[in-house]
């Protein structure tokens, strides 16, 4: 338990600092029970306690936190004016330009070259948003595949046992976000690097329908796959935090206006009558025994809630097309590099990204319109369904630093196929915690909407989490068991 006193702060006690959602740190802060520097300083510290065995981060920012956490601080004790998330701890992943930081994207690339000269949108709406910015979060070379580990900054581990991986490729967000290092962390996800380690850490993550939140600068050859959001432990949470991501920016060509104002903070939907669809595999995804049981015991609930649940129609396994235009636009990124730089790249990622230099004119072109058609079909799909529920990854949490949970998989694209679809066609889709396997390993659900439609799908997300995760571990029990292994 945590007492709380600095800064003028009642001496009440109240539960771990590290443990509280945005929403509780907001509640207290206007009550005036903690303040947003006494946060800070319990989530720096938590932060440093578990950077030796999870490497969730490439930099922890000290020093400018503080700074912020006392503006935030001022404005609260005034009772002056506070903005949306004023003085709540927030993560930015390896992936977004933040200013004065270096954008490392898992790459030695990086190395000497200058701090950021400004924000990317996401992390400028954010910092406006009265969030304390108080560190960078790890992520393999570029985001290319769904753990994190690269030569840069290391392998990054799971709290929920350290031995296995957080998944990828924003795996320090999830990482921080199960282990309590703040409420709220920014992800992005491009073949579910949002959704693989929400699953995988125990957590809540969201891609927004693709141009929901703005890009800049862009990557061109991945642009129209990836998409930014929130990694949080509530839904209620990602939601506040999409409403002050998404929107318009003049930079981005696929970004559009926001929604209506208030649209992201209605609150849970009630589930009777709503027409749910259901698939364990879409006809063509393996899927491990645990993950599959618990998917049924959810299903069970949502329809003793009142929805209808309906069959989804199997899709043709798309994970060859995913596969073939990544592969394709991969090596469109490498090969311009000189020899000097070519040497520094993620070797691994080099293997998977120079196959693409062996695709023809004519398989790629097919693999473009292959995915005009899963658009089509998956939109036909909507007009069926409110959302549509599923596993948000084939195989548990498996051994941290590798790419593959064994060699009877060829690939991480193997594996991670669920998330694909919702990528390929720009649907809003999210990974919410659905329970643990026998060996005490996250298992998470997916939820798929129609496009433009993310409002409906975290309302769901948000009843759902009330009907199935109520009671969820609390990141100081992580932390502590983090600890004690530590000190034995």
């Amino acid at each position: 338990m945590s007492t709380v006193s600095s800064s003028g702060s009642s001496a009440a006690p109240v539960r771990d600092l590290c443990d509280l959602d945005a929403h509780a740190l907001l509640s207290g802060y206007a009550a005036k029970r903690f303040s947003p520097v006494d946060v800070t300083k319990a989530v720096l510290a938590r932060a440093h306690a578990i950077q030796s065995a999870l490497n969730p981060f490439v930099h922890i920012d000290d020093d400018d936190a503080l700074a912020s956490a006392r503006v935030s601080e001022r404005a609260w004790s005034a009772g002056l004016p506070t903005r949306p998330l004023e003085g709540v701890p927030t993560s930015i992943k390896d992936t977004a330009l933040v200013k004065g930081w270096v954008l490392g994207r898992g790459s030695r690339l990086s190395i000497g070259q200058p701090p950021a000269a400004e924000d990317s949108p996401s992390a400028r709406r954010i910092r406006a948003a009265g969030a304390v910015i108080f560190a960078c979060t790890t992520t393999c070379e570029g985001g290319w595949k769904a753990v994190t580990d690269s030569p840069l900054t290391g392998v990054t581990r799971n709290p929920h046992n350290p031995h296995v991986t957080p998944g990828g490729s924003s795996g320090g967000a999830g990482a921080a976000i199960a282990s309590g290092c703040g409420p709220l962390a920014l992800g992005s996800d491009g073949g579910g690097s949002i959704r693989v380690p929400a699953s995988f850490s125990g957590v809540f993550g969201m891609k927004a329908t693709f141009g929901r939140v703005p890009q800049w600068p862009m990557g061109v050859h991945y642009s129209d796959f990836s998409h930014y959001g929130p990694l949080t432990r509530s839904v209620a949470d990602a939601a506040l935090m999409l409403s002050v991501l998404e929107g318009y920016d003049p930079r981005d060509p696929y970004s559009f206006a926001p929604a209506k104002p208030g649209a992201f903070l209605a609150g849970p939907l009630p589930l009777a009558g709503l027409r749910i669809g259901v698939t364990e595999d879409f006809g063509f995804l393996p899927v491990d025994t645990e993950i599959r049981c618990a998917f049924r015991e959810a299903v069970a609930i949502v329809a003793q809630a009142g929805a209808e649940i309906r069959d989804v129609p199997a899709f043709e396994d798309w994970r060859p097309t995913y596969r073939a235009l990544w592969r394709s636009r991969g090596w469109q990124t490498l090969k311009t590099l000189p020899p000097e730089q070519a040497v520094m790249v993620d070797p691994e990622f080099w293997r998977e990204a120079e196959k693409g230099r062996l695709l023809s004119a004519d398989e790629v072109a097919d693999a473009h319109l292959r995915r005009i058609g899963y658009r089509q079909q998956a939109g036909q799909m909507f007009e069926d369904f409110d959302v549509v529920l599923s596993p948000s990854v084939s195989v548990l949490p498996f051994e941290a630093g590798k790419t593959v949970p064994d060699s009877s998989w060829p690939d991480w694209l193997e594996w991670g196929g669920f998330a694909f679809l919702n990528n390929l066609t720009g649907q809003p889709a999210a990974s919410l915690p659905i329970g643990f396997s026998s060996t005490g390993l996250p298992i998470g659900m997916q939820i798929g909407g129609r496009s433009q439609d993310d409002v409906t799908v975290l309302r769901i997300c948000e009843t759902l989490q009330g009907l199935i995760t109520e009671g969820a571990y609390a990141p100081s029990h992580i932390a502590a068991k983090l600890a004690a292994t530590k000190q034995s």
